[in-house]
């Protein structure tokens, strides 16, 4: 019920955060789950460069999209089960360091 409803507003929320200000990155919607996968192809960075990006410039500890397979190139796996002031603020980070490119 609440749980559900809050990771829900968590994943809407990083829909709607990305679409306004961060809007070179997609997701796709999880299927019953709280991980999002982050569509970072346009950013055009080879995944070397784009794990740098995430990790070491935005201080992320997200998922490489290629631990799940070559189709993962390109993609960043966030969790979105967490209070709502922290996905704001890895948001805000990741913001800043696409904003660099």
């Amino acid at each position: 019920g609440q749980l559900l409803a809050y990771l829900q507003g968590n994943i809407d929320f990083t829909e709607q955060f990305l679409k306004e200000r961060i809007p070179a990155i997609g997701m796709i919607r999880p299927q019953a789950s709280y991980l999002i996968f982050l569509d970072c192809r346009r950013l055009g960075l080879p995944q070397p460069e784009l794990v740098n990006l995430f990790v070491d410039k935005a201080h992320l500890a997200l998922n490489d999209g290629t631990m799940f397979g070559r189709g993962g190139e390109g993609f960043m796996r966030l969790n979105v089960g967490c209070p709502r002031s922290v996905l704001r603020r890895a948001l805000e980070q990741l913001e800043e360091a696409v904003s660099h490119l």
